[in-house]
């Protein structure tokens, strides 16, 4: 019967096309070459597109689809013809719109028709490790040598396309996987435990530090651990409290660090950083494994023990006084050392005691040993068993997938295999479940397609949504509910979509949604010349980084409307975040809620992150900022520039001159304007912000050894004719006139985070249909995600 109506699909489609061709020649192509081909055409072709040439194919030519479906949207957005250009008539306009429109819908329903292929995504960065921490139940670093992850061209690191597979990546994947296996399953009687209780820091009168208990503008607490072990997990506690210079002044905030000393370096890797709040003495508890930190040899007998450094990394932006030599008498002598300045005015912190434990464990086979090994043989007469029964509990939920007859079998012959010269039981199992841990049933995504059906099954949709909002496999109630089948239970699958929001390892959503989407990790690519803003922190762009993905969890676990996105009059802020930007916020690290003071802009568009991503370090960059607005508000890319497109004016007096009146200029050439017609305005009207973020009413140009101010001309005329004077209008004009062009920009960038996979002509009915019914529910991101779940492309193939 399904073949049938494929069959009765394709032939009124093929109909249809005769309809179409018939159609494009005797009312379309007219229009083209009239009014259309003088730009886009042999002689000209702006943004690299011919319309003289364009196939009327649609369902044929899958890029002239695209093509087509790009002129219907600037047609729907009125930006062509340009302005200056005659107006289409009423009669020309809904012949191209009605005829573009048509196609495209007879060619979605064509593709759909002829149906997808099967799904097959490797698992990127983020979701490696978070995969292997929960199957194995060890929080260790399982990515460190795997080479970076490709971004689509939607920004995103799950794009299926873009995450590629090699031999030499797979020899990587086998390391991590014996090297996480190594510490997850145990052998051998229970190790030793080390134990170092001290109160007071070692010192080193050699070094220019101030050794102390009390942590101010200077000083390190450092405790010297002489015994330790290899492996295993620590656990560090410091009993400290803070002196307040006022009850109101910022907390202190205390770096703890692990590692040794070896001659005149110290090697050492961060344990954690955190918030001493005022009041009594607070017990501060650290845990890690031991060998994921820098170690000592066992021979080096010079600095022997490992240190651990606290630290008060709090900054208010002023400098930390230098040390000096000074002499005093002591017993008849005259001694040199070295003094510091206190400052009290500064918050500060007071270290009572350190204490350290090594290896810690509960009981011995510890319990992430005893999940995977459920079972340890008595004899070698049992191993057999002991191996079969950890198989089946293993397989199922490294594969997220019921057992096959041959999973276990396969798995044991390599047991027997190995088992010979393996050494243990233990080893031979590693090895197994290694093996196991580089097949493509792990490391990919695999949905399989039985004969005609394309839904997928409840364990595959259980591993589509677990990776969707939490990057990570699907936990024990998830797999239960796939084992019973009731994972495609509407409600069901209603309410596992409402518990993984809800649940702290959204986390992970957030992060990886957000970085893609707005491209956050821009904020790395730009270095901020330190001539134009001396005072700028470089940690604060991870501050900037975190501020954006607060704002949108915000957001999203308040349900409040995704329009906040855009205007807001709160944003998430932690103490140094806030300083930078001028306000009076939160007193520690984390981030808060804090509500702005009408001067500067709440929403995506305020937010430091994405004013610095696109700068250029020392000032604004319109183009730049004017792109991202197209391509991430929008979801409306220009085209890249022409080849040989000339650069902006390099000589003196142009650089001396404000950005804005360059780009003017800029647009006189004709290979220019075009383009930078429909890019530069929205970056102009970000003017009144710096490359940093900072509200400013004059920018600073300098050439050479010569600078000059000007005042921030931040007014701009949209495409579409809408005067804007700086960002303050272009968020209520976004806010109030572009709502839904918004909405469905979140909708299509969300929906192809869900899929892991670039959206296709095919898909634009999906979005529109489920863009519509966001905006009816009140633009809530739980109510679009939960739409996304239940569509059937995320539950298709």
């Amino acid at each position: 019967m399904k073949a049938l109506i494929r069959a009765g699909l394709l032939l009124a489609t093929a109909s249809a096309g005769l309809w179409a061709a018939e159609s494009f020649e005797t009312s379309v192509r007219p229009v083209l070459q009239q009014r259309c081909v003088m730009c886009h055409g042999e002689a000209i072709a702006n943004a690299g597109v011919r319309l003289d040439t364009l196939s009327g194919d649609l369902a044929g030519d899958r890029r002239a689809a695209e093509t087509w479906h790009d002129v219907l949207n600037a047609l729907n957005r009125g930006e062509m013809p340009p302005r200056g250009a005659p107006a289409l008539s009423d009669d020309e306009r809904r012949a191209v719109v009605d005829w573009v429109t048509e196609e495209l819908r007879r060619t979605a329903a064509a593709r759909r028709a002829n149906g997808g292929e099967v799904a097959l995504r490797r698992l990127n960065r983020v979701e490696y490790q978070n995969t292997l921490r929960d199957l194995l139940g060890l929080d260790v670093d399982y990515v460190r040598n795997l080479p970076p992850d490709e971004r689509s061209r939607e920004g995103f690191a799950n794009n299926g396309a873009a995450l590629r597979m090699s031999a030499l990546q797979l020899e990587y994947y086998l390391q991590a996987a014996r090297s996480g296996l190594a510490r997850a399953i145990v052998e051998g009687p229970a190790p030793p435990v080390f134990a170092h209780h001290s109160e007071e820091t070692v010192q080193d009168k050699d070094a220019n530090i101030l050794w102390s208990n009390r942590l101010g503008r200077n000083g390190a607490f450092v405790a010297r651990v002489p015994e330790f072990p290899d492996e295993g997990e620590f656990v560090l506690r410091i009993r400290a409290r803070a002196e307040l210079p006022t009850p109101d002044s910022a907390y202190p905030r205390m770096e703890v660090t692990l590692g040794y000393r070896a001659d005149t370096q110290t090697p050492s890797k961060r344990v954690a950083v955190v918030d001493v709040e005022g009041g009594a003495a607070q017990t501060f508890e650290f845990r890690g494994r031991i060998e994921e930190f820098p170690l000592q040899s066992r021979t080096q007998s010079k600095y022997p023990g490992l240190l651990v450094w606290a630290r008060n990394v709090y900054s208010d932006g002023k400098p930390a006084p230098e040390g000096r030599k000074v002499q005093e008498q002591a017993d008849g002598k005259t001694v040199t050392h070295w003094k510091w300045d206190e400052d009290p005015t500064f918050p500060s912190i007071v270290v009572e005691s350190f204490d350290f434990k090594a290896p810690v464990y509960v009981s011995w086979p510890p319990e992430h040993h005893r999940r995977l090994v459920p079972a340890t043989p008595a004899s070698p007469a049992e191993e057999g068993s002991a191996a079969r029964a950890a198989l089946r509990g293993f397989l199922p939920r490294a594969y997220r997938r019921p057992l096959r007859d041959e999973d276990v079998a396969t798995s044991m012959r390599y047991f027997e295999l190995l088992r010979p010269s393996a050494g243990s039981f233990e080893r031979t199992l590693r090895d197994v479940f290694a093996m196991a841990l580089v097949s493509p049933d792990f490391l990919y995504q695999v949905e399989t397609r039985p004969n005609d059906h394309k839904g997928l099954s409840d364990h595959e949709l259980a591993s589509r949504l677990s990776y969707f909002l939490w990057s990570t496999t699907p936990d024990d109630e998830l797999r239960a509910l796939a084992d019973a089948g009731r994972l495609h239970q509407p409600e069901v699958l209603r309410a596992e979509t409402v518990r993984l929001l809800r649940d702290d390892r959204s986390r992970a959503f957030v992060e990886q949604f957000c970085d893609g989407w707005l491209d956050l990790n821009g904020v790395d690519r730009v270095a901020v010349n330190p001539t134009y803003f001396p005072d700028f922190d470089p940690t604060l762009k991870a501050d900037m980084r975190q501020e954006t993905r607060s704002l949108f969890a915000e957001v999203l676990r308040n349900d409040l409307s995704a329009l906040t996105l855009l205007r807001a009059d709160f944003t998430m802020l932690n103490e140094s975040l806030a300083r930078h930007y001028g306000l009076r916020g939160p007193r520690g690290g984390a981030f808060e809620r804090v509500a702005l003071d009408g001067k500067r802009p709440g929403g995506l568009l305020g937010q430091g992150s994405v004013l610095l991503a696109n700068s250029t370090g020392e000032d604004s960059h319109p183009i730049e900022r004017g792109v991202w607005v197209r391509r991430a508000l929008l979801d409306d890319p220009p085209p890249p520039p022409p080849p040989a497109v000339p650069n902006l004016d390099a000589s003196e007096d142009s650089e001396l001159l404000p950005l804005k009146v360059q780009l003017e200029r800029h647009r006189d050439s004709a290979a220019c304007a075009q383009c930078h017609r429909s890019i530069d305005p929205w970056g102009v009207a970000l003017e009144g912000l710096d490359a940093v973020g900072l509200v400013r009413d004059t920018i600073l140009r300098r050439s050479g050894e010569r600078e000059e101010r000007h005042p921030v001309d931040a007014a701009a005329v949209l495409p579409d004719g809408t005067h804007v004077d700086g960002v303050n209008d272009l968020i209520d004009y976004l806010h109030d006139q572009r709502p839904n062009d918004f909405a469905r920009a979140l909708t299509a960038k969300l929906l192809s985070y869900a899929l892991g996979r670039s959206l296709e002509l095919d898909d634009e009915q999906e979005v529109d249909a489920l863009t519509e019914r966001f905006a009816e529910g009140g633009y809530r991101l739980p109510h679009l995600i939960t739409m996304i779940v239940a569509g059937d492309p995320f539950q298709g193939r």
